[in-house]
Formats: C-alpha cells, sequence, structure tokens
C-alpha cells in the first residue's frame, strides 16, 4: 500500500509542479505586458499567446509521460497479480485500481 501511496505522491508532484511551473510563465508574461505600456498591443498578444502555448505544450507532454507510465504499471499489475498469494481484500483493491487507471488513459 505504501507504493501506491507513493506512486500517488510521485504523480501529484509532477502535476503540481507542472501546473505552478505554467502558472507562473503565464503571470511573467502578464506581468510583463502590463508593465511595458510603450509596446503595441499585437506585441503584448504575442507575448500571452506564446506563455499559452509553452503551457499547452508541457502539459500535453507530461499527459503523455503519466499516459505511457500508467500503460506501464497496468501491464506489470496484469502480469505479477496471479502470481500474488494475497487476501480477497488486496486483490480486490489491485483490480479496482487497475480498472479505475484503465479508464483515465
Amino acid at each position: 500500500m505504501t507504493g501506491m501511496a507513493n506512486t500517488s505522491s510521485v504523480i501529484a508532484g509532477l502535476v503540481t509542479g507542472g501546473l505552478g511551473a505554467t502558472i507562473g510563465s503565464v503571470v511573467t508574461a502578464v506581468v510583463q505586458v502590463t508593465g511595458k505600456r510603450s509596446e503595441s498591443k499585437a506585441a503584448a498578444a504575442d507575448l500571452v499567446t506564446n506563455a499559452a502555448g509553452r503551457m499547452v505544450d508541457r502539459l500535453d507532454k507530461q499527459n503523455s509521460e503519466l499516459r505511457e507510465a500508467v500503460l506501464l504499471l497496468t501491464d506489470v499489475l496484469d502480469e505479477v497479480m496471479p502470481h500474488l498469494d494475497a487476501p480477497p481484500e488486496v486483490m480486490e483493491k489491485l483490480r479496482k485500481a487497475k480498472r479505475v487507471a484503465q479508464r483515465a488513459v
């Protein structure tokens, strides 16, 4: 069970860290836009658009990495579960976790 908690912590950390970095990029772009009044509106729009594009790229990359990790974990569960000598309630938790992970992908 500790392994599952650690995995959840790692995934939460990746998502939170990426989200924090993304928000930071957007805030930086907004500050740059409001701080440079002499720039044209088109240049300001470019800054915000570029920041949003970087945010989407970063989130897409993280999403791909998380999907790959979930697929790998579900494959490993398929291989390992038949060989486990665990109580029925533990096996049911593993099956449920696998189903939830598969739906998420």
